[in-house]
């Protein structure tokens, strides 16, 4: 799947995950036109064992149309009594159930940092540029900066991610401690980029 693409995934589904826990719900164009699980259950998604749907029949599905033994990407949110769960890759409906899987749907545990993590197109960098000490003393904060620019989609929310998983923080706080250094950086980076004869280049960070 090509970068754009996922992309695109991720924020199609964050955008759902938020109208549901809004309280929201699939309006009836999306459900019907939605693939169809038949005869499924609950179960784990092969290699890691997140929650997923296993189903004998899928219907209607946009790429693979109609076929056997479907797995579904993992599982962010269910709604077993109206019959539907948001994977990670789409809305599905749910069709008989399978008579051997009794078992509750479990769904994806999720944080505000796996949140940020997957619209920011997060990935872990290279020990050899990560910091030993802390912003403002270690030049490698800028080294990683400019590896996040290369590597994922956004440098700014990747930045932010690393620092909260590798000091176990939450985005917020990781937002608020960070948010001198991170004004430096952008404004830096603004006059670098900027037109020479725009005067006004770096100011919008003060």
């Amino acid at each position: 799947m090509r970068q754009d693409e996922v992309r695109r995934r991720f924020l199609s589904l964050h955008r759902d995950l938020d109208l549901y826990a809004s309280g929201g719900q699939p309006d009836q164009h999306e459900l019907d036109g939605a693939p169809i699980a038949d005869l499924w259950r609950p179960g784990e998604y092969p290699g890691s064992g997140d929650p997923c749907i296993h189903a004998r029949l899928i219907l209607n599905h946009p790429r693979l149309g109609t076929a056997t033994d479907y797995i579904s990407s993992p599982v962010y949110h269910a709604d077993v009594a109206k019959r539907w769960v948001r994977t990670q890759g789409q809305l599905i409906r749910l069709g008989r159930r399978d008579p051997e899987g009794a078992q509750a749907i479990r769904v994806m545990e999720y944080s505000d940092v796996d949140r940020a993590a997957n619209l920011s197109g997060y990935r872990r960098p290279p020990s050899e540029v990560e910091p030993t000490m802390p912003m403002g003393q270690d030049p490698k904060w800028h080294i990683l900066w400019r590896w996040f620019e290369e590597n994922t989609w956004n440098a700014h929310d990747s930045m932010l991610v690393y620092i909260a998983k590798r000091w176990k923080q939450s985005i917020s706080t990781v937002y608020v401690n960070t948010d001198s250094w991170v004004k430096s950086k952008l404004r830096q980076l603004e006059s670098e980029r900027a037109d020479p004869g725009d005067y006004n280049a770096g100011s919008n960070y003060n």
